[in-house]
């Protein structure tokens, strides 16, 4: 495997007459947080379901860790940790109950659980259902989820929605530790003053196509917006 842990070659993804990705190629290296924006209907969550396996490209090849996408196996999902915009769990399991459940599924050592439960603040309602948790728990609770045992690919599809100002800055730090490990990140997000600040490289998609792709400071440069708030850079891009 070479460094580079994710890879899309040339990858098309149609529904009907839609083309939602159309022959996109992009790569994300080891130790690298790169955020995929586009504006609702671009094509980020499709191609994001492509690269975590629940989608198949009409076309083209995906890899992770390495893995083409069609002969992915158990081993390299357990490398994989995906937080998807739309949340879905288990309402009658508590929190703690949740995460023993993926950290087994993973193959992961149960003590990691306690682990997140505290980093995460849900120590407090580790015992209850998640029936009862509000926005900001459950979000929470998936991105515990999503991270436990330190994956080596980490997938997340709006992690900010719900957070509130001191969580996101502890998940900007613990993004920036898993980094520095040799992970790689791929974030989709709104929130644009968290991108400029965490991510090394941004990619751009417009109609399913990447336009642009380059760190925040190169895609400032080319704009010539150097002042702007870094959602300006974004709209001139992606218009």
């Amino acid at each position: 495997m070479n460094n580079e842990f994710v890879t899309v070659e040339a990858v098309t993804k149609r529904y009907s007459n839609v083309v939602a990705v159309d022959d996109l190629s992009l790569s994300v290296m080891a130790g690298e947080v790169y955020a995929l924006l586009g504006a609702n209907g671009a094509g980020k969550s499709t191609l994001i379901r492509m690269i975590v396996g629940i989608t198949t490209p009409d076309s083209g090849a995906v890899r992770v860790c390495g893995e083409d996408h069609a002969r992915r196996g158990p081993s390299t999902k357990r490398h994989l940790g995906y937080l998807p915009e739309e949340l879905t769990l288990y309402e009658r399991l508590t929190g703690s109950e949740y995460l023993a459940l993926v950290a087994g599924l993973k193959e992961i050592d149960p003590a990691k659980v306690a682990e997140e439960l505290q980093f995460f603040e849900l120590s407090g309602v580790a015992g209850k259902w998640i029936g009862g948790y509000s926005l900001g728990m459950r979000k929470k609770l998936g991105l515990a989820a999503a991270m436990i045992g330190s994956p080596s690919v980490l997938v997340l599809d709006e992690p900010l929605n719900g957070l509130d100002v001191e969580m996101m800055r502890k998940l900007r730090s613990r993004l920036e530790r898993e980094r520095e490990s040799g992970r790689t990140v791929l974030i989709s997000s709104h929130v644009m003053s968290f991108i400029e600040r965490t991510c090394n490289r941004v990619g751009i998609m417009r109609a399913g196509r990447l336009v642009a792709e380059g760190s925040p400071g190169e895609l400032r440069t080319k704009t010539g917006m150097f002042d702007e708030p870094f959602e300006d850079v974004f709209f001139h891009l992606a218009d």
